[in-house]
């Protein structure tokens, strides 16, 4: 066995120091494992003859991605950027991505000195003034709310370090910024997703989103121009929402609850891990796992159980285990609900009619009428923003309003999200929608979501 370090992500001030410069591209990674599979070489000597050949190396990405439609080379190709000074609004389009990995600013640790974008629509209109004055007023509330907050936990006398007590106020005081709010994120991504990107980025209505667009474009079109193509949103994608039906105006049901979820989910785990062992007729053995005592199923699983660690994921047999669940969330609790890519998450747009979340700590410190105050001004700008572009009123609300989001995740990513979300650590409000969803999981498996928990209670059993 022979294993090589072919490459890696390499700072751009570093790269652009090397001599031959052109042979810095993940161009050479795609080409050189694109002909693996027709060439006798070994893929040592396929990347040395991509480093000599760059150019030929283009071509080849170009004729195997888009000639012979295998999308797949493009994925060897990994990108980092740096992305500062965008929306928090904007960062949302972004974090659509499933596969790519997001490190974002965090509004719960870091104080903010109310930075916020002014969207290109409204720049020099007579509702920029307007715009500018309500989000200096959510700036200055999020620091009054962020103050009290800290005296009212030291006044009673609330257990935690200093730096524990500023996080504690600071995550709940920032319920009250806009989604204009400036914030920046590291973002990696292979070529093949960031194409997808976008073209989402190229969908958006928005004047902030077409900037992102062509400023990631220009990154890499010297870089990597043979691995990204189709780059502009198509009517395909544009006009979908349009096709759709026109529905009446019906009632809004705010309550969270569980839409559905697989039939017979614990025999269907059981039955596909015995046949990943056996090989048998999977109709066959599922027969063979119905047949079996309630007790003698929930006796299997907990000896699957022996021996997890915290850390430990279950078997990929969980995932045909499905549950869908309607969420009604604040942005802020979205902004982390989001990050578990691989579970389906369908968001409504936002609209001030599904109201805001006001955190505990806030109706606590009596903050509730000031907020009510500043969310009427917000709704009124809200509408008059919106009247100019659909999608642009989004900016000016608030962290705290509320989402819409249907969520389908299989049993085994809800065990991924559990031990992160429902740790005490954890903030509160996912902490709160993971707990219910643990609820729920346990009501129609309980046993095989038995260990379904944050990574805190797991330790302390």
């Amino acid at each position: 066995m022979k294993v090589t370090l072919a490459g890696f992500n390499v700072d751009t001030v570093v790269s652009d120091q090397l001599k031959n410069r052109a042979q810095v591209t993940p161009e050479i990674l795609s080409a050189a494992y694109a002909r693996i599979s027709r060439s006798k070489k070994s893929v040592t000597q396929l990347r040395e003859q991509a480093r000599d050949e760059v150019e030929k190396a283009r071509k080849s990405n170009e004729m195997i991605i888009f000639e012979m439609g295998h999308s797949s080379v493009a994925e060897h190709a990994v990108f980092n950027f740096d992305i500062i000074g965008i929306s928090r609004y904007l960062v949302e389009t972004i974090e659509r991505s499933r596969l790519a990995s997001f490190t974002e600013k965090s509004q719960r640790y870091v104080t903010l000195d109310g930075d916020f974008v002014l969207p290109g629509e409204i720049e020099g209109t007579s509702l920029e003034g307007e715009f500018t004055a309500l989000i200096t007023r959510q700036n200055h509330l999020y620091e009054t709310l962020y103050n009290r907050a800290k005296e009212h936990l030291d006044a009673i006398g609330w257990k935690g370090t200093p730096r524990e007590r500023f996080g504690r106020a600071k995550e709940d005081a920032r319920y009250v910024l806009s989604l204009a709010t400036k914030t920046q994120l590291g973002m990696t991504i292979n070529a093949r997703s960031l194409e997808g990107l976008l073209r989402r980025l190229d969908a958006s209505p928005l004047a902030e989103a077409k900037a992102l667009k062509v400023a990631l474009e220009q990154q890499v079109a010297s870089v990597a121009p043979s691995l990204i193509r189709y780059t502009k949103a198509e009517a395909f994608t544009t006009e979908m929402s349009q096709r759709l039906p026109h529905i009446p105006d019906l009632p809004d049901n705010t309550a969270m609850e569980m839409l559905g979820h697989s039939a017979f989910p614990e025999e269907s785990i059981l039955a596909s891990l015995l046949f990943e062992k056996y090989g048998h007729d999977p109709v066959l053995i599922k027969n063979w796992v119905h047949d079996r005592s309630n007790d003698e199923k929930a006796a299997i699983f907990d000896e699957l159980f022996q021996g997890m660690k915290s850390y430990h994921s279950v078997p990929r047999a969980f995932e045909i285990a499905y549950f869908t669940f309607k969420l009604v969330i604040s942005s802020s609790c979205f902004g982390q609900l989001k990050r578990h890519r691989m579970s389906t998450i369908l968001p409504t747009t936002y609209h001030p009619d599904r109201g805001y979340v006001v955190p505990p700590l806030l109706h606590d410190i009596g903050a509730e009428a000031e907020i009510a105050l500043l969310m009427r001004k917000v709704d009124a700008l809200y509408f008059a923003l919106d009247a100019i572009k659909p999608g642009l009123g989004s900016y000016i609300l608030t962290n705290s309003h509320k989402i819409g989001v249907i969520f389908k995740a299989n049993l085994r990513e809800l065990y991924h999200f559990t031990r992160l979300r429902s740790d005490s650590h954890s903030q509160w409000e996912i902490r709160e929608v993971s707990l219910q969803i643990e609820k729920w999981a346990r009501d129609v498996c309980p046993n095989a979501a038995k260990y379904l928990m944050g990574k805190d209670a797991f330790n302390s059993q």
